[in-house]
């Protein structure tokens, strides 16, 4: 929904007169008069306001959000910013004069370009500049996120391409990748000076490892990864045991339960304790008879409905399931 054109065409003048006003104040790198810079910058975004042009009143408010930062001394001004918020007017000149024919394409580019401006900014929130204050104050992203009613800015994805747990276990196995192939390269070189050069490495890619682990909150991969560093790895057992966490971490397909178990059991086993020892079953508990013939039957048909409405029953899953299935009919006959 937008205003009526005569309205359309106020704002277009009355809006080119404030960003007149923000050229002016914007034409010397230094820093500009805070009052004046907001007193225009909230003119425009009232002004933009009235409107009703999606998009627009949001990147106006950015630019409000600014000057508010730099009067109350929440923002340290320097070359870059300028730059920023000098481009920014030439955007907002230009979808002003777009406001008669507004459409989802200048709307998108609106947004696009608050988020860009905001993302700038953010760098540059400080109480007081660099020389002055060693440590960055933090201050929260919502200090950049309208209060006055507007749509906020930035939004989260309900549905994200890329989930965080998938990218944990990117970028886990991407590290653990380095300390595979820094092992590999150990326990393939020759006995002599070169191996201290090559197990350093392997120290520095595990310490890598535990650094992206801590930063997920993963502290049974980091402090496993960090024992390992501090271990003298000069005997094969303590390298095939650094191969074989890696290539653990490697494993895409494993789920995250098994993982997480795989992983405590190989901490276990790098602290000294004994392997569980698989118990030994007997052949003939692992056959199906009569009854349990029948349940696994089942079992299997369901599973090959699942392929049928799939369309998949040429898989070669599907056809050992196919001969399973016989195998079983004769199965269910015997006692």
């Amino acid at each position: 929904m937008s205003a009526p054109q005569a309205l359309i065409e106020f704002f277009q003048k009355e809006a080119g007169e404030y960003l007149d006003r923000l050229d002016q104040l914007l034409a010397d790198p230094a820093a500009p008069d805070a009052a004046a810079f907001l007193a225009s910058a909230r003119a425009l975004r009232g002004s933009a306001t009235m409107t009703r042009l999606e998009g627009l009143p949001d990147f106006a408010s950015t630019l409000e959000r600014i000057a508010t930062g730099l009067r109350d001394q929440e923002l340290r001004w320097d070359q870059r910013l300028h730059f920023a918020v000098r481009g920014a007017l030439v955007e907002l000149r230009q979808l002003v004069d777009k406001a008669a024919v507004w459409a989802d394409a200048e709307q998108r580019r609106a947004r696009t370009q608050s988020v860009a401006l905001a993302s700038v900014a953010a760098g540059y929130l400080s109480t007081s500049a660099p020389a002055e204050s060693p440590t960055a104050q933090v201050v929260p992203i919502s200090r950049f996120f309208p209060d006055d009613g507007m749509p906020a800015i930035l939004q989260r994805n309900p549905k994200p391409a890329v989930t965080l747990a998938q990218r944990f276990r990117s970028d886990i196995a991407a590290a653990s990748d380095g300390v595979a192939r820094e092992a590999a390269a150990l326990a393939t070189s020759p006995a002599g000076p070169s191996q201290l050069a090559l197990t350093d490495g392997v120290r520095r890619a595990l310490l890598g490892l535990s650094d992206v682990a801590e930063s997920y909150g993963a502290s049974s991969i980091a402090t496993l990864a960090t024992k390992m560093a501090r271990a003298p790895l000069v005997n094969s057992a303590e390298r095939a045991g650094v191969q074989g966490f890696a290539q653990l971490l490697m494993d895409r397909e494993l789920s995250d339960g098994h993982l997480a178990a795989q992983v405590k059991q190989t901490n276990l086993t790098w602290n000294g304790a004994p392997a569980p020892q698989v118990a030994i079953v007997s052949i003939d508990s692992l056959l199906y008879r009569g009854h349990s013939a029948v349940a696994r039957a089942r079992e299997v048909r369901d599973q090959l409905k699942v392929h049928w409405q799939r369309g998949s029953l040429a898989q070669p899953e599907a056809q050992s399931l196919f001969e399973e299935l016989s195998d079983l009919l004769d199965l269910a006959v015997t006692t």
